[in-house]
């Protein structure tokens, strides 16, 4: 056997390790910079890669591609937090670039919507359906790492209103994901005695003034708050209200108007990987 197919088989070999060998024991979670909307993909020590929201367009694939090996072309799981465009109109090209394996949602669907009509058009294409989420569904990664459904509405009109709310746990570390959420929907949280409590905070509707209220907040008592908004937006996001009721519970800011930001865990602590 040639030096050349030597090297070629060392190669797969290394990309066959890559893909199944746990990643260091340690939790990645980066938080994409896709303009105006939602993307945020999380690795698992144990090789799962999740994803949630796709943001408005396809500027989502090279985000996906910069956090991921080029080898690595699974996502195990896709969450859909609702159905407004720029949390899942990026992730209809999606399905062409990578092997999708499960897609959770909301169950407030707009049927009659052009967009979520080519939504449902693509999944088609790919065999693919969607599992409803509940709150309180429960999915365990390992002994030590989880992540749940808070909340799961469908009765609103509004679909922010019925924004699936995400808690993942890894060990002493716990990360609060929101969707949209408005303050009525955090209230209800309140009411419903979940604990919220979250080192890292993902900020309801990309820092909108009418969330992240002050009795939400010092329920979370995040360390670290994540917005996720577009340079420029028409909305005016984020609203200088949050922002000014996160520096009141003394949380770090970071907004994706500034780039993406990769967080690591090993269970114990959490930093921002540079």
């Amino acid at each position: 056997m040639n030096s050349k197919w030597i090297m070629a088989i060392i190669v797969l070999l290394v990309i066959m390790l890559g893909s199944v060998w746990p990643r260091d024991n340690y939790l990645e979670v980066d938080f994409l910079d896709i303009g105006q909307g939602d993307a945020t993909l999380i690795r698992t020590p144990q090789g799962q890669n999740i994803l949630i929201d796709g943001g408005p367009d396809n500027s989502l694939l090279s985000q996906v591609a910069a956090s991921l090996p080029w080898w690595e072309r699974e996502i195990d799981y896709v969450i859909v937090t609702h159905w407004h465009e720029d949390h899942f109109a990026g992730l209809i090209e999606l399905f062409n670039k990578y092997k999708v394996k499960n897609i959770l949602a909301t169950g407030h669907q707009p049927s009659e919507d052009f967009l979520y009509q080519t939504w449902l058009a693509a999944l088609a294409k790919h065999g693919l359906s969607t599992q409803v989420l509940e709150p309180g569904q429960k999915f365990i990664v390992s002994t030590d790492l989880y992540w749940q459904v808070l909340s799961a509405d469908t009765s609103h009109e509004d679909y922010n209103e019925n924004s699936l709310v995400v808690r993942l746990t890894f060990d002493q570390v716990d990360f609060l994901f929101m969707g949209d959420l408005p303050s009525g929907g955090e209230n209800k949280l309140l009411a419903q005695d979940w604990n919220l409590d979250s080192e890292i905070l993902k900020v309801g509707h990309h820092g909108s003034k009418y969330s992240s209220g002050s009795d939400f907040l010092q329920a979370v008592e995040p360390e670290l708050c994540i917005i996720e908004s577009g340079v420029d937006n028409k909305f005016g996001h984020p609203h200088q209200e949050a922002l000014g009721r996160l520096r009141d519970i003394g949380c770090q800011i970071w907004n994706t108007q500034d780039g993406p930001l990769k967080l690591i865990s090993d269970g114990q602590s959490w930093a921002v990987d540079k």
